[in-house]
């Protein structure tokens, strides 16, 4: 992906939504832009609805999030998806290396967690392959 396909303008968005089955699309605009996919409107229609409503601050709400906890590492399959190298417990050859073999939601941005936990997977990894 790159900055132009993540514009309304491009087919990206278009395609990933119909293959996932959305009934209705909305953009992140103070507006209200959506459209419903074969029942209301079209793909240009909400394209150029996103263009005029505008991109200037306050317009437009992006934002980013992190699951966390959903796959958690622990030392028992009883009570975690992954052991402490965030190896699954029951499917062989899956390593889980970013925020979901958290044991919980830490309440910070966890970024720096996230990369130190993918760093240590990914080395406990590579000395198990070698």
């Amino acid at each position: 992906m790159t900055p132009r396909t993540c514009t309304p303008e491009s087919r990206a968005p278009q395609a990933f939504s119909r293959a996932a089955g959305a009934r209705r699309i909305f953009s992140g605009h103070q507006a209200g832009v959506d459209y419903e996919p074969g029942r209301r409107g079209s793909h240009a229609d909400f394209a150029a609805a996103c263009r005029n409503a505008g991109y200037e601050p306050g317009r437009c709400a992006m934002g980013a999030l992190h699951i966390m906890g959903s796959a958690r590492m622990g030392g028992s399959p009883r009570l975690s998806a992954t052991n402490p190298d965030g190896a699954t417990w029951e499917v062989a050859n899956i390593v889980v290396a970013d925020a979901s073999c958290f044991p919980t939601a830490s309440g910070v941005n966890p970024m720096i967690s996230i990369e130190a936990i993918a760093y240590m997977n990914a080395k406990r990894l590579a000395a198990q392959l070698i």
